[in-house]
């Protein structure tokens, strides 16, 4: 599988290279986003409020181009498949809708710099890649989360998933819907995790 992947890099590489010097035309650059189902709301919120900080990424994700990743030590970009959504926003509208439907707080507020709230939620997307090495080809996400009380500016919950997605066809669109779902299987994880520290047992 890797060694097939990486015939077909080298080929696509190739042809772009080719189709230059002949004065060819471009490849088209196709763009992705990641579908994040929205989830359904909660019957009796907690009393609670907060405001979501933009959620923080990595300089690799940052770049708008999809990563892939053929050892541990190398990062590569597909050229001509980029995000046509950034994932920062994509993941901060999904986390704000799943941890709203929990009802683990009456209101959680995009940063404003204005707002005051009982607490401040922040999050890191760490990785969003497709990972070909370690057996097969899989969709790899990682997201970190932290509650931190605004009266004390005290961490006082954080919690880190990572979620990965084994990839059947090796086609940039299905390594999306595998980020896709590792993604969404992350922040349920972390939305309910969260939700657990700040319910009252019972």
């Amino acid at each position: 599988m890797e060694l097939a992947l990486q015939r077909r890099r080298l080929g696509l590489a190739c042809l772009a290279v080719a189709c230059l010097a002949c004065g060819g035309a471009v490849p088209p650059t196709n763009y992705y986003v990641l579908d994040l189902p929205a989830a359904a709301p909660a019957p009796a919120p907690l009393e609670h409020t907060a405001i979501l900080m933009p959620v923080r990424v990595g300089g690799v994700i940052r770049q708008g181009r999809i990563v892939y990743r053929e050892s541990p030590v190398e990062v590569g970009y597909y050229e001509y498949h980029r995000w046509g959504e950034d994932p920062q926003e994509s993941i901060s509208r999904a986390l704000r809708e799943q941890v709203l439907a929990l009802g683990t707080f009456a209101r959680l507020d995009r940063f404003d710099g204005r707002t005051a709230a009982d607490y401040v939620l922040r999050g890191e997307l760490l990785r969003l890649e497709e990972v070909d090495h370690g057996g097969g080809v899989r969709a790899a996400v990682e997201i970190s989360l932290e509650l931190v009380e605004s009266a004390t500016a005290r961490v006082v919950w954080v919690g880190t998933v990572e979620k990965s997605e084994q990839v059947s066809a090796s086609e940039v669109r299905s390594v999306v819907a595998g980020l896709s779902a590792a993604a969404e299987q992350a922040i349920r994880q972390l939305s309910g995790e969260l939700d657990r520290h700040l319910r009252p047992p019972g």
